[in-house]
């Protein structure tokens, strides 16, 4: 269902929007502005259950080896930084009208 949310909030921004792999690990969205920058979003609905599962959401953005901006969106308030990948709660990002760091 976050997914749904994330999908919704990017399309009324105009953003291009793909869904992306990075050999057997999924990315759950990536966005493309016109003149091909990139924000790569992963979201999650909880990421606090544990080390396993914060691991499996990280993994997949940690693997992107360029420089563009990496997300981990959820609905809790477990929130970090982890290797330059921000990691934001949905209603927060949406209700300040935070955007994505690609420019569509």
């Amino acid at each position: 269902m976050p997914e749904n949310i994330v999908f919704i909030y990017v399309k009324r921004l105009d953003c291009s929007i793909g869904v992306g792999r990075i050999g057997k690990l999924e990315c759950d969205f990536i966005l493309f502005s016109r003149d091909m920058n990139y924000s790569y979003v992963q979201v999650v609905y909880t990421i606090g259950l544990g080390k396993e599962t914060e691991n499996r959401e990280y993994k997949p953005l940690e693997r992107i080896k360029d420089n563009y901006q990496k997300y981990v969106i959820m609905t809790n308030y477990f929130l970090q930084r982890r290797n330059g990948i921000y990691h934001v709660n949905i209603i927060d990002f949406m209700n300040k009208k935070i955007y994505f760091k690609v420019i569509c």
